[in-house]
């Protein structure tokens, strides 16, 4: 980068190869030696510390969440500023550049999390990541007909249930892990319906479908609608199952989806969840992480602003369902705070 002695401006070489920290530090770095910062309104950003947070898609609940939780960490957190970008290889993605330190904070599943951090499929390698916070949980929501009088899972043998699309990662959950640690087999003790979950509703509403189990949050409007149209059973995980299904899936965890959820749910129901979480780089500093945890904690109402979804996320539940290490600065606000794993 040099300066135009004509008038003052600087000129930015091309096909430098800069990216765009390299670029904001050298930029940053020649405007002050030339005495020339407080001439550029803005030039206090490129000061700061850049950080990269992770989502998925726009079209979904991370995206904004990352952008609203990054605008809290770069108002609350000296010499930092966060920028909250879409991602379309979601957790994989995130991961693998927090590892490549392109990426500091992000978004991924726990099952995800796992396997990064442990170097399983689909990562080449263990991934250099720490866990921040688990902030809300999907729920392995299984339902029978009324009329079938089903009332546990071991009551579902013979019967046909919706377990969602082939290779998906509910139909997996349903079929190799849930329901055999049951002691059904699919396609032998049950038909596992591989569907889609807006095929299941009409199947279970019309009397095609005896059972279904999807991966969903709590109260989407799909059950909704199957609840409000036909009587149905909430079938609950059964405490003998839950060795076998942590023993195939380590990220599972058990939870209860809250009395009156849906029509005819008078008593909270136990289901088998998987923690969307928020994750870090493990180079990231100690310092940092502390008060961004700390600023995102102290603004929850803000952060909600931008997705429904985070009114889920409690301080008491940060390690519900993590699967990996915290990061030391987030676990020394949780400390504080009183909440330890």
């Amino acid at each position: 980068m040099k300066k135009n002695q004509k008038n003052n401006r600087i000129i930015t070489p091309k096909n430098t190869g800069f990216t765009r920290r390299e670029f904001l530090k050298t930029a940053t770095t020649s405007l002050a030696a030339a005495g020339m910062l407080g001439a550029f309104p803005g030039m206090a950003l490129a000061r700061a510390k850049q950080y990269t947070f992770g989502s998925a898609s726009s079209a979904g609940s991370w995206y904004p969440l990352a952008v609203a939780m990054s605008k809290i960490i770069s108002d609350n957190v000296d010499g930092y500023h966060v920028t909250g970008v879409t991602t379309p290889g979601a957790s994989r993605e995130n991961i693998m550049r927090m590892d490549r330190r392109e990426m500091e904070l992000g978004w991924s599943t726990a099952n995800f999390l796992h396997k990064g951090y442990n170097g399983l499929d689909p990562f080449s390698g263990k991934q250099k990541v720490k866990g921040w916070f688990s902030a809300y949980p999907g729920i392995f929501t299984i339902v029978a007909r009324a009329a079938t009088g089903a009332k546990t899972i071991s009551d579902l043998k013979g019967m046909k249930i919706g377990t969602s699309t082939p290779g998906s990662m509910t139909q997996l959950g349903n079929d190799e892990v849930i329901f055999p640690a049951h002691g059904l087999i699919p396609d032998k003790d049950y038909k596992s319906e591989k569907i889609q979950f807006s095929d299941a509703i009409e199947k279970m509403i019309d009397g095609h479908l005896d059972a279904c189990s999807y991966f969903m949050g709590a109260g989407v409007p799909g059950y909704n609608r199957m609840a409000d149209s036909v009587k149905l059973n909430f079938i609950p995980i059964e405490d003998s199952a839950k060795p076998a299904i942590n023993e195939k899936e380590p990220s599972f965890y058990f939870d209860h989806l809250p009395a009156g959820t849906y029509r005819g749910q008078k008593d909270p129901v136990e289901y088998v969840c998987l923690a969307y979480t928020t994750c870090c780089g493990a180079h990231v500093e100690d310092e940092f992480m502390y008060e961004a945890t700390k600023a995102v904690f102290e603004n929850l109402k803000f952060i909600t602003s931008a997705s429904a979804v985070f009114k889920q996320t409690k301080l008491e539940k940060v390690y519900d369902g993590m699967p990996v290490p915290m990061h030391p600065g987030a676990e020394k606000y949780y400390a504080e705070m009183g909440v330890t794993r």
